[in-house]
This record gives structure tokens, sequence and C-alpha cells, in this order.
């Protein structure tokens, strides 16, 4: 049966925090200290953490949290032939991007056994009977931490490798019943030199889409979360309109960690596409209250329909102390009632 949402509907835009177990769990799994039975476990437990978590804050459109992922190098790069991990730029002083590992390449990439996303969705439909969104990293963002050394030329080139795994990974996901499928691709130079342009983005979007019809597309563009620490310059500015050419329902962009900072350009921006605004800010400490976040949502509807408004923290919560991302959920979810009771409904 269909489900009906809400008018603005509240969302998440894919991971969870973690709570202080996961981390235990994944220290002993990497001294080989769980069995199979051991992982099954441990990771259907955090999903279902991850799904109680948003269903008791009243979230309307729920993720699986990624709780089977553990960032883009260590889930998707172990997922790929033709890749040698060569360590990090740099290892000691302040943390910062170039402290993650980077990847080199060793010639043609392959992903035999594809992403994974399609059991990870197939979990979360039988584990909740509310509607779920389901995200899936972008060609660019698969590139970010991999270095084109052998075989291509630059990160578009590369980029476009990872094509046809995107594309029948969404194939499968629509065949599996997803009707809301999430596009992540990062705002950020990545590792070594970057050519890409957003028609670049846009042009690779759409050859992942391909074929595929019933489903309601997002593009989250993210400025990144690596500690809390943005990689991009703050604007989305130099996305428009050349973004537009990507088929995508709605994009959904980050504006509460910059104090709503663009959200005016929507008019001009937004084409007629519905747009998930960014109202909880992951990257601070500070814990919204309902307040904050209905002025922020007064603040969008000065310039969206709310019909064509969804709403969202500006990323995921996987940097988030969890306690502190609950709180989040829950400020979100209450400034929302608050304005839709204003709206009359």
């Amino acid at each position: 049966m269909a489900h009906v949402l809400p008018l603005l509907p509240t969302t998440v835009i894919g991971a969870h925090a973690r709570p202080s177990w996961v981390f235990a769990a994944d220290d002993w799994i990497k001294r080989g200290l769980f069995g199979p039975t051991d992982l099954h476990e441990f990771f259907d437990d955090s999903v279902d953490l991850a799904i109680r978590d948003q269903e008791q804050a009243g979230v309307d459109i729920i993720s699986d949290g990624e709780m089977r992922r553990r960032g883009f190098v260590e889930t998707f790069g172990g997922k790929l032939t033709g890749l040698e991990d060569v360590g990090p730029d740099r290892k000691v002083g302040e943390i910062s991007i170039d402290m993650e590992p980077v990847l080199e390449t060793r010639g043609k990439l392959e992903v035999p056994h594809g992403l994974g996303i399609v059991n990870e969705y197939r979990y979360l439909k039988a584990h909740t009977s509310k509607p779920t969104k389901v995200t899936v990293p972008g060609p660019f963002a698969l590139t970010s931490f991999i270095r084109p050394v052998d075989y291509y030329r630059d990160r578009v080139e590369l980029a476009k490798a990872f094509v046809p795994a995107v594309n029948a990974e969404i194939r499968a996901l629509a065949a599996e019943g997803a009707t809301f499928i999430q596009v992540d691709e990062p705002a950020t130079p990545g590792v070594g030199a970057d050519p890409h342009k957003p028609r670049d983005i846009a042009a690779l979007f759409n050859e992942c889409v391909a074929g595929v019809t019933g489903v309601k597309f997002a593009m989250h563009i993210c400025f990144g979360t690596y500690r809390k620490i943005s990689y991009a310059k703050r604007t989305y500015a130099p996305y428009f309109p050349d973004i537009l050419e990507a088929k995508v329902d709605q994009f959904v962009l980050e504006f509460a960690n910059r104090e709503m900072a663009e959200i005016e350009h929507w008019p001009e921006w937004g084409d007629g596409r519905e747009l998930g605004a960014g109202v909880i800010d992951i990257r601070n400490h500070y814990q919204e209250s309902p307040e904050d976040v209905a002025e922020r949502i007064r603040e969008c509807l000065n310039y969206v329909p709310p019909e064509k408004l969804y709403l969202n923290p500006d990323c995921g919560f996987r940097r988030v102390a969890r306690w502190i991302a609950v709180k989040k959920m829950r400020a979100m979810v209450e400034g929302t009632a608050i304005i839709r009771k204003e709206l009359g409904g």
C-alpha cells in the first residue's frame, strides 16, 4: 500500500549516529574476534537501533542509518578490484581530510559483486512500516579518495568506470520496490587533480538512473563531514544552472550550517524541483530547539512552496554523538509540527 506523506515530510540524509558499543565492536572485528554469526547479529542490531531512533523521534521517511557501512574507503573500496591502499598523505599533526587513506588505481577497476545496497534495503523494508529512503553513492563520491595513477587519466574518467555498477544497483533497488533513492555526490575536489564540472556530475547521474522508472530521485550535494570539517567552498552558486541537466526530482542541500545562506536563490535555481532543505546543523554541538527549526522552516517557505519542501539535517549524523543526534531529530520533527499547525495542516 502506498504511503501518504504529510505536508513538509521529515527525513534524514542517511547515516545515523553510532553508539559506543558500535565502536567497541568495530575494534573486535578488526582483531578477528567476531565470527560470521556475531557479525550478522551485530549489523542487524545496529540497523534496528537506527530504525528505532528515527521512528521514536517521529521522522516520516527513514533510512537504515547506513549502519552496515564504514565510510567510502573502507566499505566501498573493499568491494573494488584494481586498487592499492597507499595510506594517508599525512599521519602526524592536526586532524584533517588528508589523514584519510588514499587508494591508487593499479589497472582497470571492477565491482564484481555489486555495492551491497540492495541487501541493505531488503532488511530495511522488512523491519519498518514507514516510508523509506535509500542512499547510494554517486560516481564522484566513490572516487573521492581514489587517485588515478594507472589506466585512468583523471577523476572524470575514473568516475565513468563506476556508472555501470551504480546503475545496476539502482535498477535492482527499483525492482525490489524502492521508490525514493538519494544519490550522494560531494562538493569536493577529492584527492589529486580534479577537473570535473557540474555538467559532468549531471551527465553521469543521468547515466546512473537510465532505464529506471517509478522512483523519486534525489541528489545530495555534500560539503563534507570528515571530523566535521568541510572540504569545499560552501556555496551552491557554481552548480546552478548546469546541475539542472540532471534528471533529479529533489535536490538535498545544506542550509543550517550556513545560517540559511542562499535559500533566497531557490526560486531562480530550483526550476520547479523539490528541495530537501537542511534545517539541522550536524557540525555543531549546539542542540537546536523546535523553535530554532521552525524559524529556519519559515525562512525556507519564503522561497519554496510548502508542497515542494522536504526537511532534513544538513548531512548524515555519523560524526555526531548519538544522544545529540536523537535530540536534533526530535527538534526537527517538533519544529516541523509547529509550522504544519501554522499552515493549518
